[in-house]
């Protein structure tokens, strides 16, 4: 703070870290970028930077966002064939609908809406996603509703040619081109109160949170970093160096030893020179012993970010006590999961096949991506040479083959039927002192009994 000539204070503001949830609704609802009239994406036009900006410094949020796009591409659509050609093989020439699938899902968990570019040439068509953030939506004070969008690659620098707005017609009507190529954009976004044009994205909610995780990071990395510094002070008595390369050649084998083999000590040493050769050399080290900081507010804003966008920690792949890596944990919550993912599915396909004027009923084939494999028993459900024969092996000798019996076992298992005969012991007792005593199997011990 300093005076000016006159003797009047200046003034100046220092920013908190952590920022406020703008307002996407403004004062003054039309804008002007690059000589296009829009509809304000907040105060200053760059609300969806904002927002992409804590994605990217927010390992948890980035994560939930990815893995829930994943799961959305992951199931199968079933329609008719010729729609599924058409999808996989025909929809443009860069990627297909499960891409496409992914990339609008993106945009809508983070941005809170999405769009898809119909391009109609020539009686073809072909569907592209538009990247949410380079999409406003353009103003007329005589309509309610926008009917078009401007794109610009980058709304920050408008005055660049290739950053220059370009309007797109939005669905249903079409704009063309000199050569006679149309175009429209249709949206994909869901109903949010008090958002008119562009609605918060879910995780909203956690914004602070999602902030607050980057700041944990960047401390304990600057932590880290400052922490390595200095590790070790070695003063030593270099002697009569006469000239630059002797000492590099001193400095350099002092590096290697003090490294090791494999070179990668965590920290730096500081070599101190002595005057005179009488005094041993010292060497004193710095323990560095870290430990992460802020470990319980990180656990606190993970979960608030989890839940702000209703979602799971396992599935995000993200650590939950004693169950990471849990099959069983994993498939509970994909049961939960998979009636949100089947219902983002739905929306998105259903704005494809209205860009690409389809009217046919699909559905998904959301199976569980996890195993069941690890809970079967097999022992309950093959017999011995089922099993001989999944491990490479001939069938079993039979019964026959395997048991020969002395007259006194002979005697013995007598017995022991007799005694079921006559109540003396239970039929689950007979079958196990048959199994155990003559080598039976269990099957075999209840036909004898019969």
């Amino acid at each position: 703070m300093k005076r000016n000539q006159k003797g009047k204070t200046k003034t100046f503001a220092i920013d908190n870290k952590i920022q406020e949830l703008p307002l996407t609704a403004t004062k003054s609802r039309q804008g002007s970028k690059g000589g296009a009239k829009i509809i304000n994406r907040g105060s200053d036009n760059n609300f969806p930077y904002f927002l992409q900006d804590i994605v990217n410094g927010s390992s948890t949020l980035k994560s939930v966002i990815n893995s829930k796009a994943n799961y959305v591409s992951y199931g199968d659509i079933i329609t008719d064939d010729s729609v599924v050609e058409k999808l996989m093989n025909d929809l443009n020439a860069d990627y297909n609908y499960y891409e496409l699938l992914k990339r609008v899902a993106i945009d809508r968990f983070t941005f809170g809406y999405g769009f898809i570019l119909e391009v109609l040439n020539k009686g073809e068509r072909f569907l592209y996603h538009l990247d949410a953030s380079k999409v406003a939506y353009a103003y007329d004070k005589n309509l309610e509703q926008p009917e078009y969008v401007w794109v610009s690659e980058d709304w920050n620098d408008t005055s660049l040619p290739k950053n220059k707005p370009v309007e797109y017609s939005l669905y249903p009507e079409y704009m063309e081109d000199e050569d006679g190529i149309q175009r429209r954009v249709i949206e994909v976004k869901n109903y949010a109160p008090s958002s008119k044009d562009y609605p918060l994205p879910e995780w909203s909610g956690a914004i602070y949170d999602a902030q607050v995780e980057s700041l944990i990071g960047q401390y304990n990395a600057s932590t880290f970093e400052n922490g390595v510094t200095l590790s070790s002070i070695l003063m030593f008595d270099f002697g009569h160096v006469t000239d630059d390369t002797e000492l590099d050649k001193i400095k350099r084998k002092l590096e290697r030893q003090i490294k090791g083999t494999s070179g990668q000590r965590a920290g730096k040493s500081l070599i101190v020179p002595k005057s005179g050769d009488v005094d041993k050399p010292e060497y004193v080290t710095y323990p560095i012993q870290k430990k992460g900081s802020y470990l319980n507010l990180q656990k606190l804003v993970e979960n608030n970010i989890v839940k702000a966008c209703s979602w799971f920690r396992s599935l995000a792949g993200l650590e939950s006590a004693g169950s990471l890596g849990n099959n069983q944990q994993l498939k509970n919550e994909w049961e939960l999961a998979e009636r949100l993912i089947t219902n983002e599915q739905h929306i998105i396909t259903e704005a494809i096949f209205k860009a690409l004027e389809i009217e046919v009923e699909f559905s998904f084939n959301n199976s569980s991506p996890f195993s069941y494999a690890s809970e079967i028993n097999i022992n309950e459900i093959l017999t011995e040479n089922e099993k001989r024969e999944l491990m490479g092996y001939s069938e079993g000798e039979t019964t026959a083959q395997r048991i020969a019996l002395n007259g006194a076992q002979v005697s013995s298992m007598v017995e022991v039927v007799k005694a079921y005969n006559e109540d003396l012991i239970s039929r689950n007792a007979a079958i196990q002192t048959l199994v155990v005593g003559f080598n039976l199997q269990e099957e075999e011990a209840e036909k004898f009994l019969e």
